[in-house]
């Protein structure tokens, strides 16, 4: 199945690079950090929607389209790699190492999509870069779900809650001023 890793999520993956495009378009005050990172990740989502735009065109009847998607694939995996070495500002608990495992998930994914298509189709390689490809994109919701000031019950800490809400709270509030 050629692109069909992208396919099955081109619908969330749109609707939050729009959402969180959106978002920091809006601007968030004058933190010479802040305005840093949301540029940065501006860049990524849309690094990251080209990509998927560009997998989801792909022909699977294509003598390229193999190779076309390991490209594609191999130039998300550089996006995340960027993004995981983005210095995260204070104020967005956990989302340094989330996006820490996202860059790893997303290279384990690609690694195995391209062992499941080089040397002849392996569906069992496919599955397992399905699933490191669906743990990227997890954590990435994590991620998003962090930069809008919520934080994912399923990776709630109770340490240090008060400093943390604090930090977030007075950058959520950055993020949605102006």
């Amino acid at each position: 199945m050629i692109g069909g890793i992208a396919l099955n999520t081109k619908h969330k993956i749109i609707l939050l690079l729009t959402f969180l495009t959106s978002f920091f378009l809006t601007g968030c005050g004058k933190d010479a950090e802040l305005e840093n990172y949301k540029a940065n990740m501006n860049q990524f989502f849309e690094n990251i929607r080209v990509i998927d735009s560009s997998i989801n065109a792909l022909d699977p009847n294509s003598e390229t389209a193999v190779s076309d998607l390991l490209s594609l694939l191999d130039s998300m995996n550089t996006s995340f790699e960027q993004m995981a070495s983005l210095d995260v500002p204070d104020g967005f608990p956990g989302v340094d190492e989330l996006a820490d495992e996202a860059s790893e998930y997303m290279s384990e994914a690609v690694s195995y999509y391209h062992q499941a298509y080089e040397n002849g189709y392996n569906a069992n390689l496919e599955d397992a870069a399905r699933q490191y490809y669906e743990s990227a994109n997890v954590r990435f919701q994590y991620i998003v779900s962090i930069l809008h000031g919520d934080i994912p019950e399923e990776i709630y800490t109770y340490e240090d809650e008060t400093s943390s809400e604090d930090t977030a709270e007075s950058n959520d509030a950055a993020f949605e001023s102006e």
